[in-house]
């Protein structure tokens, strides 16, 4: 089974939940087989399977959820209200959808694993056991984003009755966390290590979603195992250009080396198609540029030579791109840079109403700069940066089929540095973990001098997610598990120089112990050079989003985390 069809198929296979509620417990199609009698053969079982990895793929607007979560932090911002701002309420639309979009994983999962049981006798044992063993993995995965988003959530492993609905109470985060290891175990324990259908679940990514939810709450050694386990045993490895990740020529010349899980777009279908890109594109260039980084996130990369660019000789506050580490360009679009997305190539500015375009023949021209002076653009609604992960490409960006990615081998390699950091076992596999990631990107190896020394290593590692993951949907949940939100998220958000005659003064980032530890830069000698948006809010009670209120409503058995 080709996985690039899921799509298409899983829209005519809504197994949602039966009758009785407006909300996620939605209404069952008059069309659908009944569940019963659905389950009867491999096809069935198969197009059931489809409806499962449909309802796994979280998009809005055709734009992935996760991809949007670092606009939620002190990497970026959302045009528009989002959680980031702190000024939400019960009624937030992203915490209705987000659970909403998991719990219909959930019953899509419960409603295949049950209802395949009646076919079983009609297919081989290997085939039964691998479909199972793939809904187990995306009901695992539903659970996982439910738990760290929400706290303690129901835990529903069956098909309810409508009767149940009303009456679904919120099981403990430990209970649920160990049914997601249950899960995964199982899974494990079936699935091969490689698959000929790109983009469907593998042991790999059983293993990584264990290290992923292990790595989340804490449990160092777990989170050190699995990794391991994929390290050793997966045969993956890092795509030799980061750039190409985010593009679909290189996806495709990818697959099943680098890239482990992710949301994949059809040709065969017009609806199949990804606006990460066009949400994101200069919009001097054709694009809607919604989403925006901060300057913090441009200052956590480092310098050519491996440091910070409050130690580094090379940086110059003038000519903030030059001698940067590489991923900066490929992740964020600073004022002056030459930048090609949406079948054109430009020179990216904000100041002035006009900017210089390169014409097929190489000669540039001077054309009208939206970027400058509309009131959506960056200019006017961000901060004067643009996000180039997924957009630097000469795909038509209406019409983009490149795919999101959900899980790589990268994160595999820095989740197992961290988990080895965390545990203090400091041997040579953490240094080689974070080398792979940093020599692909042109960074100089770990420095023999801090190679012993913790605090030191857990500062690099941090310092390499932000660099290597920025706007993959990590950065929501890396603030609150370090305990660090508190301090990044109560800020101004802080951009671009205000004038490009004046180069802004390098920001600090030893305020205190935990700046210097956190990689986090303080603008305080420069605020007034930048351009710069509201200042951003931060509650404790932000550490968990609220249970829908509309859930609620349905079901009074449900009750509301501290603070909301």
């Amino acid at each position: 089974m080709n996985f690039r069809f899921l799509s298409i198929l899983g829209l005519s296979l809504s197994l949602t939940l039966l009758s009785g509620c407006k909300e996620y417990l939605s209404q069952v199609p008059l069309d659908a087989p009944a569940t019963g009698q659905f389950f009867n053969n491999q096809t069935e079982m198969n197009g059931a399977l489809n409806a499962v990895y449909r309802s796994a793929y979280w998009n809005t607007g055709n734009t992935a959820y996760q991809s949007m979560m670092d606009g939620w932090t002190d990497l970026a911002l959302l045009r528009g209200v989002d959680l980031g701002e702190g000024n939400i309420d019960v009624y937030n639309a992203h915490a209705k959808s987000l659970w909403t979009f998991a719990y219909t994983t959930v019953q899509r999962a419960n409603t295949l694993i049950s209802g395949m049981e009646t076919g079983k006798s009609s297919v081989s044992a290997a085939t039964f056991n691998q479909i199972q063993a793939e809904a187990r993995v995306l009901r695992a995965y539903a659970y996982y984003h439910l738990v760290f988003l929400f706290g303690d959530v129901p835990l529903i492993t069956k098909p309810l009755e409508p009767s149940e609905f009303y009456t679904q109470t919120r099981t403990p985060r430990a209970d649920v966390l160990k049914f997601i290891y249950q899960e995964l175990d199982a899974a494990i324990a079936v699935l091969p290590w490689t698959t000929s259908d790109q983009g469907r679940v593998t042991k790999a990514v059983a293993l990584g979603y264990k290290a992923r939810t292990a790595l989340f709450n804490k449990e160092y050694a777990v989170a050190a195992e699995a990794s391991k386990q994929i390290i050793d045993g997966a045969g993956l490895s890092l795509n030799p250009s980061f750039a190409n990740l985010f593009t679909r020529t290189g996806q495709t010349a990818n697959a099943g080396k680098e890239i482990m899980f992710q949301i994949l777009y059809s040709d065969a279908d017009a609806n199949s198609v990804n606006y990460v890109p066009l949400g994101s594109i200069s919009r001097a260039a054709g694009g809607q540029s919604g989403r925006f980084p901060q300057q913090r996130l441009v200052d956590m990369f480092e310098a050519k030579d491996g440091k910070r660019i409050d130690e580094s000789p090379l940086y110059d506050p003038a000519q903030p791109s030059k001698n940067r580490d590489m991923r900066l360009k490929y992740t964020v679009a600073i004022p002056g840079d030459t930048i090609s997305m949406n079948q054109q190539t430009l020179v990216y500015t904000i100041y002035k109403n006009t900017t210089s375009f390169r014409n097929a023949d190489g000669s540039w021209i001077s054309r009208t700069n939206a970027d400058f002076d509309n009131a959506f653009g960056p200019a006017k609604s961000g901060v004067g940066l643009l996000h180039t992960k997924y957009t630097l490409t000469q795909e038509n960006a209406f019409q983009s089929r490149v795919g999101f990615i959900l899980m790589r081998y990268a994160e595999i390699l820095l989740m197992y540095a961290e988990a080895k950091i965390e545990l203090n076992q400091l041997d040579a596999s953490v240094v080689t973990a974070l080398n792979q990631v940093r020599r692909r990107a042109g960074q100089p190896a770990v420095d023999a001098a801090i190679q012993g020394d913790q605090n030191k290593l857990r500062q690099l590692v941090r310092r390499e997610r932000v660099a290597e993951l920025a706007m993959e949907g990590f950065r929501w949940f890396d603030i609150r598990r370090w305990g660090i939100a508190e301090v990044v998220m109560p800020q101004k958000v802080m951009g671009a120089a205000k004038d490009p005659a004046v180069a802004p003064a390098p920001p600090t980032f030893k305020t205190s112990a935990v700046h210097d530890l956190n990689n986090i830069p303080v603008y305080t000698t420069s605020e007034s050079q930048r351009l710069v948006r509201e200042i951003r809010y931060w509650y404790p009670r932000l550490e968990l989003l609220p249970i829908p209120q509309s859930e609620r409503d349905i079901n009074k058995q449900l009750t509301q985390n501290s603070g909301w």
